[in-house]
């Protein structure tokens, strides 16, 4: 699903909506999902309180979106004044954290961010009900209202799926073993940037283009291909067509057949069963050469 015209306005406090949201960690995640929560106008959100850790993007949110943001010294206090609470910290730290919180069972909501941390431990440690938790997966550049969020939610939240639309898109998946083999799409800015980053290093070694130059010649080149791509991307044949458009002996075509020839696919495959082994903590999701 994609950010659509049609959703829907939800105004504060409006059929028990949770409008003020609450952020226990304030690092680079929560500072780009309050970021585009705060910057998006189809939900009205009546404020956002976040832990004072990071302090340097708290205090930046804070001075940002004075008349919204506060930074809390207490994350039991983000709980006592607000509804909706994003758990944005290490997997290794949920546990301890969310036991020694004391949540209100009727009214709280709570969003994990903790990739590897299970629905089942959650509920567990925050004594919330199933209904009431969720995970969610997302990129920084989600304070710009571009990509899409993954969202792990085993009953309907009308509410949390309008909020991630308004922030730029979101998938609804049902299951956790959904979630994450979904999270795999999360998985592609190392390997895209190393990638650029291996393009602008051949050019400088074959042409006269600095750095900067081949940087920016790089990046801008896959950015015009995404573009493409993203036209009539809910499409369940846009990949193929893309593919099939390469003009028949064309470099473009070429280029990708030599790289299916040399295993790059195969080379993906494999990068992409052994983060998920990973993720679903069968094995440290390194691969043999």
């Amino acid at each position: 699903m994609t950010e659509s015209s049609s959703t829907t306005a939800l105004a504060a406090g409006s059929d028990g909506n949770p409008t003020k949201i609450g952020f226990i960690g304030c690092g680079t995640i929560a500072f780009a999902i309050a970021t585009g929560i705060a910057t998006q106008s189809k939900i009205k959100i009546e404020s956002i309180a976040v832990s004072k850790r990071s302090e340097q993007k708290s205090k930046l949110l804070a001075e940002t979106f004075p008349d919204l943001v506060t930074v809390q010294e207490e994350n039991q206090k983000i709980l006592d004044e607000n509804d909706l609470i994003f758990l944005c910290v290490l997997p290794q730290l949920t546990s301890e954290i969310l036991k020694n919180l004391k949540f209100d069972t009727k009214r709280h909501t709570l969003v994990s961010l903790a990739s590897t941390t299970k629905l089942d431990d959650l509920v567990r440690d925050s004594k919330l009900d199933a209904t009431r938790v969720s995970k969610m997966i997302c990129l920084p550049s989600i304070a710009r209202h571009q990509g899409i969020s993954l969202h792990c939610c085993p009953t309907k939240n009308p509410f949390l799926t309008s909020l991630f639309e308004a922030t730029g898109g979101v998938t609804t998946l049902e299951s956790e073993s959904g979630l994450e083999a979904a999270m795999m799409t999360t998985c592609v800015m190392g390997p895209i940037y190393g990638m650029m980053k291996h393009g602008r290093d051949w050019l400088t070694q074959h042409t006269n283009l600095s750095a900067a130059e081949a940087s920016e010649l790089v990046v801008k080149q896959y950015v015009g291909a995404v573009l493409e791509a993203e036209r009539d991307c809910d499409q369940p044949n846009r990949l193929e067509d893309l593919v099939a458009e390469q003009t028949p002996g064309g470099i473009n075509e070429q280029a990708l057949r030599n790289m299916e020839q040399l295993g790059g696919m195969e080379t993906q495959t494999k990068v992409m069963d052994a983060i998920l082994s990973r993720i679903r903590g069968e094995s440290d999701g390194s691969v043999v050469p």
